[in-house]
């Protein structure tokens, strides 16, 4: 086979595979831009339908349009917020995300195989789950890391906050004020992240 023929073959077979992927991405709608990062109508779907099974809370006609946007929103967010995470190169583990999801979504009497199970039963992507909870731990850990150190809590907030809680050591009740504190200013930066970015509806 000469070399024009074999070249012939290679662009006929590349402008098929481009085609195919094509056809194949023109099935999802793009919802948003963010950042020009997508998100698609069947992201949104797979999240929605997350939402729904692990807090058991149906969604129907009346609802979808409300929790369809506060969704979004969510995952605009997370768009933004793993950004930050790549930008300074945190590093989430799969054990951390498996330790999550045992403490927060199963039981006693259940382990991973059961969540993946029932997952597929509901025609649902584990990796959207995985993915958002790597983005929720390494947000925390990012903005834990931001601000930690130079948050300060005074004699007046302790006292305060002791009176509050009686039955905690004032050890717990520091650690209680200083997270809050992360936690006002890491949706500050948050804000200032939406406020920067450039976020296209499609």
């Amino acid at each position: 086979m000469n070399n024009v023929l074999k070249f012939f073959l290679i662009f006929i077979l590349t402008i098929n595979f481009i085609v195919f992927l094509n056809a194949k991405e023109q099935n999802y709608k793009i919802l948003k831009l963010v950042n020009d990062k997508v998100i698609t109508n069947y992201d949104l779907e797979q999240r929605l339908q997350l939402f729904s099974l692990l807090n058991k809370q149906p969604i129907n006609k009346d609802n979808i349009d409300q929790y369809a946007d506060e969704m979004l929103k969510l995952m605009i967010d997370e768009k933004l917020q793993l950004e930050q995470i790549k930008k300074y190169k945190v590093q989430i583990q799969s054990e951390e995300i498996d330790d999550y999801i045992e403490r927060a979504f199963l039981n006693s009497e259940q382990n991973m195989s059961d969540l993946q199970n029932l997952l597929i039963s509901n025609n649902i992507d584990i990796n959207f789950l995985i993915e958002s909870l790597s983005i929720q731990l390494g947000w925390n850990k990012l903005t834990g890391q931001l601000f930690y150190r130079s948050s300060e809590i005074n004699n007046r907030d302790l006292d305060e906050a002791s009176k509050k809680n009686p039955t905690l050591s004032s050890e717990q009740i520091k650690n209680s004020l200083i997270q809050k504190q992360i936690a006002l200013r890491a949706e500050k930066l948050l804000r200032d992240l939406r406020l920067e970015a450039n976020i296209e509806t499609r």
